[in-house]
């Protein structure tokens, strides 16, 4: 294992997320990079063999994926978030078709070194909105006006 003197240790504060088409956008915060095997067989016995043994064995069935949470700062010139909502999802009330057809995104979140160089990278693919939501707006209020965006996703691999 290298001595503690030849990590170098990254920040949560200097990062970046971008998707297609939303590639400069001022990120705020983001949450919920996971990733899960799926099991069975893991948490009870499937069967018991001579001698009254119980077998268990924990077989992987597939892959769950969690929800990323990005919030966003709000600008005033800036409506693509709430866009690529609305432009994925069909109309509640008359249904049909979305104006983006289905088509999703691409992204990747990364987080920089000190030296502001790219040291980590996720990459994301089949990128979707699940949610948009704008932060609450109250008299009196000091916090900067957010939108946050939930996304579901095809794939996530942490590439660097």
């Amino acid at each position: 294992m290298p001595d503690s003197n030849d990590f170098n240790v990254l920040a949560c504060s200097k990062f970046y997320v971008s998707f297609d088409g939303l590639e400069d956008l001022l990120v705020k915060k983001v949450s919920g990079i996971e990733i899960k095997l799926a099991t069975a067989g893991d948490t009870k016995p499937f069967g018991v063999s001579k001698g009254g043994k119980s077998t268990m064995q924990a077989t992987v069935t597939g892959i769950e994926n969690g929800k990323i949470t990005i919030e966003y700062v709000d600008t005033v010139e800036d409506d693509r978030l709430m866009k690529w909502y609305e432009d994925f999802h069909s109309e509640p009330i008359k249904g049909g078709g979305s104006a983006a057809k289905g088509q999703l995104k691409t992204g990747s979140i990364v987080l920089y070194n000190q030296g502001g160089d790219e040291a980590a990278r996720w990459d994301l693919t089949g990128v979707a909105p699940a949610s948009y939501k704008s932060s609450k707006f109250e008299a009196g209020a000091t916090d900067l006006a957010t939108e946050t965006v939930e996304i579901v996703y095809h794939s996530i691999h942490r590439v660097k």
